[in-house]
């Protein structure tokens, strides 16, 4: 196996037809580590030297990829961002996930390696090897190693239609979502919805969606920095031509209400945010009943997931979300 740090930030756009076909083929295959997400991030989010790690077999074939860079403080860490990013790992098949893990570690053992004081590296998913190979390969080399669990990701299996998919939820909680569509549908306010589309100014909608998402919650409007801000218009814009965002709004009597921002990836709807207007009539529910039209949308396309990602806001329980783990590695050098 022949692996190659990447300093420069036009890695990303050089390797962008490898990157995403390995990808697709990935035992972690998630929108935040498509080669265009994780360019974006750089460009506005990165800081410190990047350390992107190829591995290539003897035929020159691109097998496993490690977004790594080292920021201002020596800590290692994923390209992507815990702060946008639900999900980072290494990209890899199934089959060369241990491989390429192993000839990662090889390669931050060495002098070729940027110096790191410690490693932090977040939000990976439950359903990979990653966590205990590297604490194991630690303990191996006198390191400190921990793997914690840092949140939860609630995700709903779908079925094949939106009346089994009620049915499988809770009994209250059914009849709250039907009660609440029913109202929607039947009441002297005019309750309209859309997905924004080519016809649509995608930079005027993500402006709409994050002042909903700053007016849902204080922490959302903190999170909105200016440079959160350039990263959300580069990005929505980005993942828009590519056909994999779904930015959804409902609105009550020609007003945006809710707005739900997600993406339409590998059969799977990734739920990435959300946002309401406060002062909106709350007796209609406009989050509620949006997320159901989605959810029904999802089943029409034949989607088998909807994960709501990272938070256990209480929401995506009722609408049946059922908790996958995230984790952190942290590892300190002696």
């Amino acid at each position: 196996m022949n692996i190659e740090c990447h300093k420069d930030a036009t890695v990303f756009e050089k390797l962008e037809n490898e990157w995403n076909e390995l990808l697709s083929r990935s035992l972690t295959n998630t929108p935040f580590q498509r080669a265009e997400f994780q360019c974006i991030w750089w460009k506005h989010l990165g800081r410190g030297e990047l350390c992107l790690l190829t591995m290539r077999d003897e035929n020159k074939k691109l097998i496993a990829i490690a977004p790594l860079f080292v920021d201002d403080g020596e800590i290692l860490r994923w390209v992507g961002g815990e702060e946008i990013a639900d999900y980072l790992d290494v990209i890899a098949p199934a089959d060369q996930m241990d491989a390429a893990i192993r000839a990662m570690w090889g390669f931050l053992k060495s002098a070729a390696s940027p110096k790191w004081s410690q490693a932090i590296l977040s939000n990976i998913p439950e359903w990979t090897p990653t966590p205990n190979i590297l604490k194991s390969l630690a303990v191996e080399s006198g390191m400190k190693a921990e793997v914690t669990q840092i949140d939860v990701c609630p995700i709903v299996s779908l079925p094949d239609s939106f009346e089994a998919y009620l049915q499988q939820i809770d009994k209250k909680q059914r009849h709250e979502i039907n009660r609440k569509l029913r109202r929607a549908e039947g009441g002297e306010d005019k309750v309209t919805w859309y997905i924004v589309d080519s016809s649509r100014d995608i930079d005027s909608e993500t402006e709409s969606f994050m002042t909903l998402m700053a007016s849902a919650a204080e922490d959302k409007a903190k999170f909105l920095t200016p440079k959160v801000r350039d990263t959300f218009k580069d990005l929505f814009a980005t993942m828009q031509h590519l056909g994999l965002l779904q930015l959804a709004f409902l609105e009550i009597n020609g007003k945006k209400a809710s707005a739900y921002a997600q993406f339409d990836y590998a059969n799977r709807i990734w739920v990435y945010n959300s946002g309401f207007d406060v002062n909106s009539a709350s007796t209609l529910s406009p989050g509620w009943v949006l997320l159901a039209k989605l959810i029904d949308q999802a089943i029409q396309n034949k989607r088998t997931v909807y994960d709501f990602m990272q938070g256990s806001e209480i929401y995506k329980y009722r609408f049946g979300g059922k908790d996958t783990g995230v984790f952190r590695v942290t590892l300190v050098r002696s």
